[in-house]
């Protein structure tokens, strides 16, 4: 019967911490996907409106298209903001997963160590068991 591993609860909490990185991580990336979305239709509406009213020659409808682009322009500013912030997000996350994994990989050999020691203990105990029982009936033999 192996000996169970003396900090397994320690490595099942360091799974589980690079699990959740590696959650946060996938989450991460499919809210920077949504972003860029959300920016390409705000860069093709920019692009409808600017080519809409080009031919127009009613101040009104000037204006409201002027204000209309800056308000488009303002949001595609906020938009990549948003994106810039996310991609930091992202990298800082990218960065924990790589110390999680790290953190795991440690205690994986940590434990693939105490299982070679323990294995290693088991092998001399039985042959000093082994040796006394040859010595015994040698014993035994002789006298």
């Amino acid at each position: 019967m192996a000996e169970p591993f003396s900090m397994a609860k320690i490595l099942d909490w360091r799974m589980d911490l690079e699990e959740t990185a590696r959650l946060t991580v996938t989450q991460l990336q499919a809210r920077l996907r949504l972003e860029n979305q959300q920016l390409q239709s705000l860069i093709t509406e920019n692009i409808k409106v600017k080519n809409e009213h080009i031919h127009s020659k009613q101040i009104h409808s000037l204006r409201y298209n002027d204000y209309y682009k800056n308000v488009i322009t303002e949001q595609i500013i906020q938009q990549k903001n948003q994106i810039d912030s996310t991609l930091a997000d992202i990298q800082s996350a990218q960065k924990n997963l790589v110390q999680t994994y790290s953190d795991r990989k440690i205690m994986d050999k940590l434990k693939e160590k105490e299982l070679t020691t323990y294995y290693q203990n088991e092998r001399r105990r039985e042959q000093m068991e082994l040796d006394d029982i040859a010595t015994m009936n040698y014993k035994r033999r002789v006298f």
